[in-house]
């Protein structure tokens, strides 16, 4: 009985342990899933936290990828890796600033010697890159063709160099050119007659004569075009104006009938090898007019220097600046230039950088330092929203350019309204800038 009783009550209370046991283990499971519930909802409100905040923090540090159209081979690469290097130099300095917003800048280059190629890759960049901005081109040509690409599927072309009228002229939403147009170059060869010219040689600019010349390809067509539509804009007028082809080899005709006619002034548009022989044959025909102004493409290379030699000295050459002088710099630009000097003479072995180096900084430094942070978005619209915004005075480049862009009701859509050419002079074998007077590093020589 009392084994009986022992092995009840020893039953008995074994079985209300194991209960307990199992209500303990119960509670405890309840537990750890109520904790683990909370402390799940509550990963999860962090997760989503740090999720959203690893977002913002990836959508900070996520590059920027710009695409690049360049020559970097061909004939125009040795102008068209001038122009990328100094593109390339912004990207770097403004990287080791911080970036954009944080954000990295990183470009995607593509080669486009021909125009053929600049479609090409501006539709590879943009349909196998997703790119949303362009820069480029050096050239007119490859300009025209990869911004029409970039035009038809609504993405930002940011053009540095190319200056044709066409570029700007077609009604485009998504081109801008920070650069001057050609047909800006004709404004400021006109300027530089009537507020330059005139004076030195002592008359009224209304008497004095000047005559107009050109190659008859679309270079100098379109050139002599600007001039003859602006200059009811002066005071003085055209005597004359005569076309020839380029590829003539003999002008006496040409330089006997401009003789006959004694201007005070030649302008002239032509390329390098027609604008040798232009001056070849004056001097053979007693030709010297007191000023003789032609455009960098053809006056001003240095192919004509080194074929005319002393012949050379005093004819004047519109268009990019030959060379840059941080002396009437502003301090930061200044700066600038000596750190753009630095890198790539660092890179080359001590080689001077071309004006094309400069130029190329220039259009880059005002896109990612100017316009690209004052975007709300890093798209097509949002960088185009930010350039038509800039208003900004002359020097605030480091070209000496201000920047105003012209506005979609402008037939000039995306032109630098306030960007100019400049006015050079062969003096002692160099092409001096001479006007306006933000580039001039020296006084015009003017003889009568």
């Amino acid at each position: 009985m009392a084994r009986e009783t022992w092995n009840h009550f020893f039953t008995k209370k074994g079985s209300e342990h194991m209960m307990s046991n199992q209500r303990l283990l119960a509670v405890l499971l309840m537990a750890m899933l109520l904790v683990g519930v909370v402390a799940g909802c509550g990963g999860t409100q962090e997760s989503a936290g740090d999720t959203q905040g690893s977002s913002q923090d990836q959508q900070v540090k996520d590059p920027i990828i710009i695409g690049t159209i360049f020559p970097l081979s061909g004939p125009l690469a040795l102008n068209g890796k001038d122009t990328f290097d100094g593109v390339e130099i912004a990207r770097q300095i403004i990287n080791e600033r911080g970036g954009i917003e944080g954000r990295e800048v990183k470009f995607v280059s593509a080669d486009a010697p021909d125009p053929t190629a600049a479609t090409q890759e501006a539709d590879r960049l943009i349909q196998e890159k997703k790119v949303q901005i362009i820069i480029g081109t050096q050239s007119s040509s490859l300009s025209l063709a990869a911004s029409a690409v970039a035009e038809r599927n609504k993405v930002f072309y940011w053009e540095v160099e190319g200056i044709a009228d066409g570029i700007t002229g077609r009604g485009f939403k998504y081109i801008f050119r920070p650069t001057f147009s050609a047909q800006m170059m004709a404004t400021q060869m006109l300027n530089f007659v009537e507020k330059v010219v005139a004076p030195e040689l002592g008359k009224d600019p209304k008497d004095l004569k000047v005559i107009l010349v050109h190659e008859d390809s679309g270079f100098g067509t379109s050139t002599a075009k600007n001039i003859e539509a602006q200059v009811s804009n002066y005071s003085f007028q055209l005597m004359d104006s005569q076309s020839y082809s380029a590829k003539s080899a003999e002008l006496s005709s040409l330089v006997l009938s401009l003789k006959a006619k004694n201007p005070d002034v030649l302008l002239a548009a032509s390329y390098v090898n027609d604008a040798i022989l232009l001056a070849r044959t004056s001097k053979e025909l007693g030709f010297k007019p007191p000023v003789t102004i032609g455009t960098t493409a053809g006056h001003g290379t240095p192919d004509f220097v080194k074929a005319l030699g002393e012949d050379a000295a005093g004819i004047f050459a519109a268009g990019i600046l030959s060379s840059v002088s941080p002396a009437k710099m502003k301090p930061e630009f200044k700066a600038l230039f000596d750190e753009v000097t630095k890198r790539y003479k660092e890179k080359y072995n001590g080689k001077e950088p071309s004006v094309n180096v400069y130029n190329g900084f220039s259009g880059a430094w005002l896109l990612l330092h100017d316009v690209l942070p004052r975007a709300q978005n890093i798209d097509a619209e949002g960088v185009r929203e930010a350039a038509l915004e800039l208003d900004l005075p002359e020097g605030s480049t480091l070209m000496g350019y201000g920047v105003k862009f012209a506005g979609p009701d402008q037939e000039n859509a995306g032109q630098n309204t306030s960007a100019f050419a400049a006015v050079m002079q062969w003096q002692d074998g160099k092409l001096v800038p001479v006007f306006p007077d933000i580039l001039a590093q020296k006084n015009p020589v003017i003889q009568e």
